[in-house]
């Protein structure tokens, strides 16, 4: 299974982490994993062309990790919520049709 964490501090999303497996076809041919990757990937890509800092990396294991840096200006903001709520939304519509094979979680962003 797929899981995606959506970080959201006051509302706003931060981050997302995305691990696992969809299982729904072998590797190569799932196209629940196809669909997650494409969205992530897309999203660091609107994101890293208006943020300067972002900060994103793929694990050893597959993990996708990204999240905003601290003291975006408004307009920064604005445009980080909308690639970002876009791709939730898209999550979201995948995980209706493929519940099995995808999870996403909203978690509140704490610092340790």
């Amino acid at each position: 299974m797929v899981t995606v964490a959506i970080y959201r501090v006051q509302g706003r999303i931060t981050g997302y982490n995305i691990r696992g497996h969809a299982g729904y076809r072998p590797r190569g041919e799932d196209i629940v994993c196809a669909a997650v990757s494409m969205l992530a990937q897309t999203t660091v890509l609107g994101l890293a062309r208006y943020i300067n800092g972002l900060a994103y990396n793929v694990d050893e294991s597959g993990v996708l990790r990204c999240s905003l840096p601290e003291g975006l200006n408004e307009t920064q903001l604005i445009q980080a919520d909308a690639i970002l709520e876009t791709m939730t939304a898209g999550l979201r519509n995948l995980q209706r049709d493929y519940s099995q094979y995808l999870r996403v979680f909203k978690r509140r962003w704490t610092s340790c």
